[in-house]
């Protein structure tokens, strides 16, 4: 079997975070023995330079002649023979990409890692969102199955598609386990809270409840927020701390990699997930897994099926936009701490339950049957 990865983002540069994603899912396929060609605006061989800038850019115009391009090379892909089944991050709806899957929906399964319609009306983007709900539902009525990060994703796209038995599959992001370190943890003395959230910092990190929850704070435990990574709220954040003159506690270090942002592992205690998964709509965090692989306890307030309930390095706080308690976070932090092996039982959770390759092996299983047919059941 070969199967075509179908990206049809305007993003070209392979450090990006789901870029990384993609290329950890391709290596995890061809772990399992299956040939995978990678079909994006980056890594298509007949797209030249000229055409490459000529197609990069967020324009509708762009993104339609881009789109068209790429659906091309992967139709003469599957007329040729050369490719059994295609697997799309899910693009959005447009009449480019609907035309396509009349042909050839009966070979794709889609991954969808929000509720696009809720996200881009949060983003207020509006033609984006008229064409989502006029194309959508057509393209997920003729997609063969879908793949969702969390259930209410999945559930989400079988409404839109109108078809109640439309197969999907739950399955939460995962990590390539052996791309991150096991950290070395600091000696926590309970007087002393370095909390570390890594991210392209945007409005559903809900860093906002943290740094007002440590405003509210009159203990005597000294805490301290570092932030590593850039992002369109971190302007937002450092108006936020300086109007609460939070500057001593909140740290802003900016995009960091390597070994400088393995020390930042090393030396804070905790780590920092996404606090308002509500502003997103749902998601599956890909940050929650390189914490967990890297063995760092963490907070979070999805609804992640990847962690069951007793998952005690983890700890979910509810996603509102009600500020933080800092004291609950202390006491997750000693009680999960206490544990010198925290670190490696983390690792070896991960390595069982996250790395590409356990979910990998699942969501081609899935795909498979979907395209023969045989799919009979929902899969969660």
């Amino acid at each position: 079997m070969r199967i075509a990865y179908l990206d049809l983002s305007s993003v070209a540069d392979p450090s990006a975070g789901y870029k990384k994603k993609i290329a950890a899912q391709i290596r995890a396929i061809e772990t399992l023995g299956v040939e995978a060609i990678l079909i994006d605006i980056a890594n298509s061989s007949p797209i030249n330079d000229n055409e490459k800038e000529q197609l990069a850019g967020s324009s509708i115009l762009r993104t339609l002649r881009r789109r068209k391009k790429l659906l091309k090379i992967c139709a003469e892909q599957i007329e040729l023979g050369l490719v059994d089944l295609v697997y799309a991050r899910y693009p959005g709806g447009d009449n480019v990409f609907h035309r396509f899957t009349e042909i050839y929906g009966d070979l794709i399964v889609s991954e969808h890692q929000s509720i696009e319609t809720k996200e881009l009306r949060t983003a207020r983007k509006v033609a984006r969102l008229f064409s989502e709900e006029i194309y959508g539902k057509k393209v997920l009525k003729n997609i063969a199955g879908i793949v969702g990060v969390t259930k209410e994703i999945c559930n989400h796209e079988v409404a839109r598609s109108e078809i109640p038995d439309k197969p999907y599959l739950v399955s939460g992001n995962g990590i390539d386990v052996g791309s991150v370190p096991l950290r070395t943890p600091p000696e926590f003395d309970g007087k002393n809270l370095d909390l570390l959230c890594v991210a392209q910092v945007a409005k559903w990190h809900g860093l906002d409840r943290l740094i007002r929850g440590m405003d509210a704070y009159k203990g005597n435990v000294n805490v301290r927020l570092h932030v590593v990574g850039d992002g369109a709220e971190v302007p937002n954040l450092k108006k936020l701390v300086a109007d609460l003159k939070l500057e001593s506690s909140v740290i802003f270090h900016g995009f960091k990699t390597g070994n400088e942002l393995d020390e930042f592992f090393d030396r804070c205690h905790i780590a920092v997930g996404s606090l308002a998964i509500h502003r997103a709509g749902s998601g599956s965090p890909l940050k929650s897994r390189e914490y967990c692989a890297r063995g760092i306890p963490f907070l979070d307030s999805a609804e992640d099926e990847d962690f069951p309930d007793n998952f005690q390095y983890r700890l979910v706080v509810k996603s509102d936009e009600n500020l933080l308690s800092l004291e609950d976070i202390f006491l997750f932090a000693k009680n999960s701490m206490s544990n010198i092996s925290h670190g490696e039982a983390m690792r070896k959770f991960a390595d069982e339950n996250l790395d590409w390759k356990v979910k990998m092996k699942k969501v081609i299983s899935f795909a498979k049957k979907c395209i023969r047919g045989s799919c009979i059941d929902n899969s969660d």
